[in-house]
Order: structure tokens, then C-alpha cells, then sequence
């Protein structure tokens, strides 16, 4: 086996430390993408990234408790919304989901090349349920997204925020209706 001289490894390295760096200069502008759910409602404070980071934390906390692959459900968490980065938050009062699931999929194959493939299958598993963890975090994703407008219920009249509360009804997991009843009784 021959091996490769030095120069070469480290202009390997640097490459991959350009590819790995790019990826997360695009991921920080999830910081400044607002939720255009919230704003449709009149709230203008909370970013994607807010937001992925307290589905990350529930992931964690969950999955713990009922003792499922944890490791895969954070890094499901922390992917399931990166695309945004590159396509923005899309609702499904701005296109039906097809066509949002075909855009961020374009999206998170452009990614994958800066991270690696196993990062598009670990975000493609989450997408399509393909899992018991990606099944749950999917409605973990709509239990954060009601323990905001929970939150926000304060700011606005609550007719502006059914529509997020009444996702509750669509939590099929037991543990996350016991999690959903609870935030609804705070």
C-alpha cells in the first residue's frame, strides 16, 4: 500500500474543514429565520433554530425516558429542519407538502455534499417516518411547536393560536398526549 505524502493529507484536510465549515456558516442562518407560522400570527420572535434546539432538547429528554436510540433521535432533531436554511421556512399554507418535501429535499442533497450522505439518510428516515424515532420526533416537533404557542397564548387572542393548539389532537404517542395535556393545563 503506498501512501499518500503529507502534502496531499493535509490538502485533504483543508477541504474537508472548508466543506465542514460552509455547512455550518449555512446552518447559523437558521438563527435569523423567523417561523412564519408565528409570524402569520403576529409574533415575529422565534427562529428555526429556537425552535430545533427545544425539539433537540425534548428528543433527548423523551427518548431517554422511554428508552429509545437517543443519538439518532438528537441528530434527527438537529437535521429534521436544516434545509430551511437554503429554502426558508415553507408552511403548508405556502405549498402542499409534496411539493415542500421535493424543495428541501433538493436542499439537504446540496448539504449532504458539505456533511456526508449518512446525514441526508438520518433527515430522508425522519421525513418519511421510516422509524419508531422518527415517527415520535415528528410529533415531538408538533409538541414543541404547542408548548410555543402555549407560551405565546399571553401575547395574542387565543383564536389566533388554535390551529397550532389543535395539533394535539394528531400526537398518537401516549407519553407525548400525557406531555400535550400537561402543557395545556400550565
Amino acid at each position: 500500500m503506498k501512501i499518500p505524502p503529507p502534502a496531499f493529507l493535509i490538502a485533504f484536510m483543508i477541504y474537508l474543514m472548508h466543506e465542514l465549515v460552509s455547512f455550518l456558516m449555512k446552518a447559523g442562518k437558521l438563527k435569523e429565520i423567523k417561523r412564519k407560522g408565528w409570524l402569520r400570527a403576529g409574533i415575529a420572535k422565534e427562529s428555526v433554530a429556537d425552535h430545533s434546539y427545544r425539539v433537540a432538547l425534548i428528543a433527548m429528554l423523551v427518548g431517554d425516558r422511554l428508552g429509545m436510540n437517543v443519538e439518532k433521535m438528537m441528530k434527527m432533531a438537529l437535521l429534521h429542519d436544516i434545509a430551511e436554511c437554503i429554502t426558508g421556512d415553507i408552511t403548508p399554507h405556502d405549498m402542499d407538502r409534496e411539493r415542500k418535501i421535493e424543495k428541501e429535499r433538493n436542499a439537504m442533497k446540496k448539504l449532504a455534499k458539505e456533511i456526508g450522505m449518512e446525514y441526508y439518510k438520518i433527515w430522508e428516515e425522519f421525513i418519511e417516518g421510516e422509524s419508531k424515532e422518527a415517527k415520535i420526533l415528528q410529533e415531538i416537533d408538533k409538541v414543541e411547536m404547542i408548548m410555543q404557542a402555549k407560551e405565546y397564548a399571553d401575547l395574542l387572542p387565543e383564536n389566533r393560536l388554535k390551529e397550532f393548539m389543535e395539533e394535539g389532537k394528531n400526537i398518537q404517542h401516549s407519553f407525548l398526549r400525557q406531555m400535550i395535556n400537561v402543557i395545556l393545563s400550565e
